[in-house]
This record gives C-alpha cells, sequence and structure tokens, in this order.
C-alpha cells in the first residue's frame, strides 16, 4: 500500500483541541439564537465505485429503503460511530455520512477516490451514547460497535487487506480529531450492492482541510474522559456465513415488547449461535465471551426465575418479563481494578457486541423476535450464572407482543443511576 502522507492532519488535530480549549465558558445568546448549519462545500455525484462501496456499508449498517430503522442495533438508537474511507493506495480519507448520504472528502483529492479496493475504518463516537448514558456510555459505544463489525464483515470483500502503519496511524490522527476512537479495519471492493437506495453524494470541502469535520465544542469537552483507544480490530469476512446471516441481517430489528416463543426454533437457535461464536469471533482476534441460556424451558437453558426476580434484574423494564428466553454473554474482563480502562477490556466490551449481533442475526432467519437488553443488574445476573464473570449483555428472545422499548422511548435512560 502506498505511503503518501495524509497532509495536514497534525495540524487539523492541534486545530480542534485549540477550539475545544475556547469553549469553556457559559453559554450566551449567540450560541443559541441560530441553527446549526452544515459546513459549506461543493457537491457532486461520486465517482461510481465509490458510489458502490457507500451503498455496501448503506445495506450492513444504514437505513432501510423501507422505514427509518437501521441495519445494526443500538443502544438508545444513539449510534455511536461513523465509518473512515481511504482509497487502495491509502493516499486520502473520507468520512461516510450514513444519516445525510454523503461522502465528505478534502476537495482537492476527487481524482484519487475512483477506486477498485477500499479500506474502512469504523470509529467510535463515544460522546453520541455519553450524552444520554454518562460514563456506562462509552461501554454501549463499544456494543454497539461490535454490532456494526459483525455486520461490517459480512459486506466485506474477501481480501484480506491489512492496513499499513502509517495508514492506521493516521485514521487513528483522524478520528481523534472528530473526538473520535479508531476500533476496526477492514475492506471493501466495489461489487454491486444487492440492493439500490437513493442516490449518494459527494461534499468536497476546501482544499488542504482534509474532509475534516470537528467535533461539536460540547463533545470535545468530554475527550479528557476518554480511555486510550484500543488496539484496532482487524475484520476477517467469512463468505460462507454471509449466505446464511444475511437474510437475517435484513429482517433484524429490536422488538419492542417480548412473551413466549415456539421452543423448536428457539433450540435450533441457541445451538447455532453457539456454534458460530466459536467460528467468528476468533476471525476477529477478539477474546469469545462465554453464554449461559435461561429459559421457561428446562429443556434448551437453566430455568428462568419469575416476573418477580426479572422486574428488578431489568431493571423495571417489564416490556420484557414475559421473554421466553434470556441469554447472558459473560466474560472474566482483564483489568478490571485498573484506573484507566485498558484495550483488553475495550475489546471484550467489542467481542460482547459481536456475539450479540450473531444472536440477533440467527434469530431473526428463524423467525424469532429478539431485542438487546443493555441496561440490567449485573450482579444479579452474574449471581444467576454462578460465575464471577462480568456480565457483558443480556439478549431476551421470544414472540413480540404489544408494547414499548423503554430504552428507546423513555427520557431518562441513565442505567448508571
Amino acid at each position: 500500500m502506498g505511503k503518501a502522507p495524509y497532509r495536514n492532519v497534525t495540524g487539523i488535530v492541534e486545530s480542534s483541541l485549540s477550539y475545544a480549549n475556547t469553549i469553556h465558558r457559559a453559554i450566551n445568546w449567540a450560541d443559541i439564537s441560530q441553527s446549526k448549519l452544515s459546513p459549506a462545500g461543493r457537491r457532486s455525484i461520486p465517482p461510481d465505485r465509490l458510489g458502490v462501496v457507500a451503498s455496501r456499508l448503506d445495506v450492513a449498517i444504514g437505513r432501510r429503503l423501507d422505514s427509518g430503522r437501521r441495519a445494526a442495533p443500538s443502544a438508545g438508537a444513539c449510534y455511536p460511530y461513523e465509518v473512515l474511507l481511504a482509497p487502495a493506495d491509502g493516499s486520502a480519507l473520507g468520512v461516510v455520512d450514513l444519516q445525510h448520504r454523503e461522502i465528505v472528502i478534502d476537495g482537492a483529492d476527487r481524482a484519487r477516490w475512483d477506486s477498485e479496493t477500499f479500506t474502512y475504518f469504523l470509529i467510535g463516537r463515544p460522546w453520541l451514547s455519553m450524552r444520554r448514558y454518562g460514563r456506562r456510555g462509552y461501554f454501549y459505544h463499544l456494543l454497539d460497535a461490535g454490532h456494526a463489525l459483525l455486520n461490517l464483515s459480512l459486506w466485506a470483500t474477501a481480501t484480506d487487506l491489512r492496513p499499513e502503519s502509517g495508514l492506521l496511524a493516521r485514521a487513528g490522527e483522524f478520528s481523534a480529531g472528530r473526538g473520535g476512537v479508531l476500533l476496526a479495519a477492514g475492506a471493501l471492493d466495489n461489487a454491486s450492492p444487492a440492493e439500490d437506495g437513493p442516490d449518494w453524494m459527494l461534499r468536497e470541502t476546501a482544499a488542504g482541510t482534509g474532509g475534516h469535520l470537528p467535533p461539536s465544542d460540547l463533545e470535545s469537552m468530554v475527550t479528557s474522559l476518554i480511555p486510550p483507544a484500543p488496539t484496532p480490530v482487524r475484520a476477517h469476512p467469512d463468505q460462507d456465513v454471509r449466505a446464511e446471516l444475511e437474510p437475517g441481517l435484513r429482517a433484524r430489528r429490536s422488538a419492542a415488547a417480548l412473551g413466549p416463543g415456539e421452543v423448536g426454533e428457539l433450540a435450533t437457535a441457541l445451538h447455532r449461535i453457539e456454534e458460530l461464536i466459536q467460528r467468528l469471533v476468533p476471525r476477529f482476534g477478539l477474546p469469545v465471551p462465554g453464554i449461559t441460556v435461561f429459559s421457561r424451558h428446562t429443556e434448551i437453558g437453566e430455568e428462568l426465575p419469575d416476573r418477580t426476580w426479572l422486574s428488578p434484574a431489568l431493571l423495571g423494564q417489564t416490556n420484557l418479563v414475559d421473554a421466553d428466553t434470556f441469554i447472558v454473554i459473560h466474560a472474566q474482563v482483564p483489568g478490571r481494578s485498573l484506573e484507566v480502562l485498558s484495550s483488553d477490556a475495550q475489546r471484550a466490551a467489542m467481542a460482547g457486541g459481536v456475539v450479540g449481533e450473531i444472536g440477533y442475526l440467527v434469530a431473526a432467519r428463524l423467525g424469532i423476535d429478539v431485542t438487546g437488553v443493555g441496561g440490567f443488574d449485573t450482579g444479579m445476573w452474574s449471581r444467576l450464572c454462578q460465575s464471577d464473570d462480568d456480565v457483558l449483555f443480556v439478549l431476551a428472545l421470544g414472540s413480540e407482543t404489544t408494547g414499548d422499548k423503554v430504552d428507546t422511548v423513555g427520557n431518562g435512560g441513565n442505567h448508571t443511576r
């Protein structure tokens, strides 16, 4: 891969930090009197190959054509991540804006973007979760990244692309300048997407800016809380599994409320989930979490406690207490007593998200309704598992009933309280 430097990354980061240092003051009238305007930039149709790759990203983690729902789940619908792209030679970086269907690049780099293959970088934006969930939101941003990572790997090229260290460093600096954390890298080619969505636009910022869009001032204020970025995960696609899980990706949704389901399909789903955990998680170089299943049907799991136990264990989420089965994802997280969150601990949390997404996709493919439970009493679930592991995530499975998903519609949502 080429070693052309990414222009002025250091200057961009320094500029962002300087900007952040000016905002520790009270809000004034000028701050609130005008709507935020999108930075100016020339808009045009992207090169065909770039547009195809953006559409592949959209299928994996973007919005579906027939609804506002996205292909990947997210705690509180915060979606605390974004994607950077680089052409095959690594000579430029751009931001894929899934919300506005734009690819934002440096205006001087347009000719570089007509490439056969691209490197993508999954960038965590923890502020988007932390503004809702406080410090616990940093965990949710890692969990959500695990969901996205699995979906992206299903749509990645089979090429085992290894981004060279210089490009990884530039992507890390670029993401830091946007208040982000480099979490994972993989490859995409320009094979035709499975479906065509609305047209993508290319936004070209002023030459020399590197397509950089700085974070908001409030987002910049939390950067001092963010731990050092973990060692980036390399996404290894498994094309054989893609054919199996792709229908689940298209059908997947988070159920609002759950009741009992069909035992036969649940047993099939649980068996396949366990197989895929052992097959897929090691491909990312991540530690493999354990799972413990609790069900109203003891032939497929441990005995599930009654509603009186479940209500506090789910922090009052009564929409889920009638679910048929719960999958508890747990692990011995390294460095739990350290003062600063370690790389290994962050990667363990991402592994929990990958396992959760395996559960989502397998269940959806078999017609089983599922929802991820991010807010729960960790001590109660650990004791139920008879383990001193950390509980990373809980999935509830069954048949959807009428109700509201509390984490999405609730005004509070802060599971740290």
